[in-house]
């Protein structure tokens, strides 16, 4: 019984595999946004900013997630394993741009403006790409 099986096997084996980036571009891009409290006035510029280039963020795929004390809105992660993978301690603000690829594209201690985030983002071999595309 295996004999009539093993061409199918073989044949399945043999066509080609997504790669990694492919399946990555089905991901969004993440602003992430550390805070030790929702009182924090940097916390509340960066989400004016935010709300102010909506459709730029839309536009590049970009999904916000707000980690503000142990609380997590945007993502099932818990807020100490967010802060630790992306080395920003519970005490400290942070804006972290974070690409398809899964790598921190920005960093900052305070709140970002959209125009350098869309910049980052637009340099990105990626992102060229999908403009190219489009």
């Amino acid at each position: 019984m295996i004999g009539p099986l093993l061409p199918l096997t073989l044949a399945a084996a043999a066509q080609p595999q997504p790669n990694a980036v492919d399946a990555r571009e089905a991901e969004p891009r993440l602003i992430v946004v550390f805070a030790p409290t929702r009182d924090d006035p940097r916390l509340a510029r960066q989400q004016a900013l935010l709300r102010q280039s909506e459709a730029a963020m839309r536009d590049r795929d970009v999904h916000v997630i707000e980690v503000v004390g142990d609380t997590v809105a945007g993502a099932h992660d818990y807020a100490a394993a967010l802060r630790q993978r992306y080395a920003v301690p519970r005490s400290r603000f942070g804006v972290v741009l974070v690409g398809r690829d899964g790598g921190v594209k920005l960093r900052s201690a305070e709140a970002i403006i959209p125009r350098q985030i869309e910049r980052t983002i637009d340099a990105m071999p990626m992102r060229r790409q999908e403009m190219a595309g489009s």
